[in-house]
């Protein structure tokens, strides 16, 4: 008979939800109270199951909890397999209870979680901030990003708004969004719909993968008002036709009618033939794509004036 070390080796080298399973009550059969097997059955179960059993997340948690709390120095979550669990666990039950909108619970999880996580291995930022825009906790967003040692996406989403709901400047607003967008600028264009969502995550490749979820979890919050959606959508629109992520000829032509009667499509024309020139080129994507953000954000600011 195995013990619970051979288990878990066991467990890190099985790929099928039957074998994790198997493993997974085997190690509770040894030791009930043992987290790995309570997450290894938990994560086979099928939705309503898992719904229906985040109590033995909860267990789970506060087991390894209290594992690394034993650590002398702390663990390195690249290497350390409890700090992996510990992370693991966070992660699913503090989404879980989001989905389950029961987003101050969530919340809580998600403090201890991006505390744990100060590299960014996991999506504890996206689960933070996502849970503190639908509290409306706008001031504590900014408390929150000014001590985070790391910067996140859907954190600089979450700033965006904030300033929008505290009535900051338009000046001080349309710079984090344009900064917002410059770290993933793929992101504003699911989140306002030109571009489809995947319908399912086997259609997701690899690459796209993080921008998918991080639109995902900040596309609810900047559609839930008229006055948000208009600040993301002038930058992002114009960025998507200089940069030819936009594609439907009436949303480019509605584009260059609008900069036209604003007396800017001249500008937009030279910006784009920039961008073009960049492209044959052969520059760097990324480097193109910064040059496209300054000159949205230049173009945006005199069209909005």
């Amino acid at each position: 008979m195995m013990n619970i070390e051979q288990l878990l080796d066991k467990l890190d080298a099985a790929e099928t939800d039957e074998e994790i399973s198997g493993i997974g009550k085997a190690i509770l059969d040894i030791d009930p109270q043992n987290p790995y097997g309570k997450l290894a059955v938990w994560e086979t179960m099928d939705y309503d199951d898992c719904v229906e059993n985040l109590d033995m997340l909860r267990e789970a948690l506060s087991e390894i909890r209290i594992t690394i709390s034993e650590k002398e120095t702390p663990p390195n979550i690249e290497e350390d397999r409890d700090a992996q669990t510990y992370c693991t666990l966070m992660m699913n039950l503090g989404y879980s209870l989001l989905a389950e909108q029961e987003v101050e619970k969530a919340l809580e999880i998600a403090k201890e979680f991006a505390n744990f996580d100060d590299e960014g291995f996991y999506p504890s930022r996206t689960l933070l901030y996502r849970c503190m825009l639908d509290l409306q906790m706008y001031r504590e967003i900014f408390d929150t990003l000014e001590s985070d040692p790391l910067e996140s996406v859907v954190g600089e989403h979450a700033r965006a708004i904030a300033l929008i709901e505290t009535e900051a400047e338009p000046g001080e607003i349309r710079d984090a969004i344009n900064y917002a967008i410059s770290l993933d600028p793929d992101v504003s264009f699911f989140v306002l719909g030109i571009w489809d969502f995947p319908e399912a995550e086997d259609d997701i490749d690899d690459d796209v993968e993080d921008t998918v979820n991080y639109a995902a979890y900040v596309a609810e919050p900047w559609c839930s008002s008229d006055k948000r959606l208009a600040y993301i959508s002038a930058p992002t629109f114009l960025l998507g036709y200089l940069t030819d992520r936009l594609s439907d000829e009436k949303e480019i032509e509605v584009l260059r009618e609008g900069y036209e009667g604003a007396g800017l499509l001249k500008e937009v024309d030279e910006a784009k033939a920039r961008i073009l020139k960049m492209g044959e080129q052969s520059c760097d994507p990324e480097e193109i794509d910064a040059v496209a953000l300054a000159e949205t954000g230049t173009i945006v600011e005199k069209l909005i004036g």
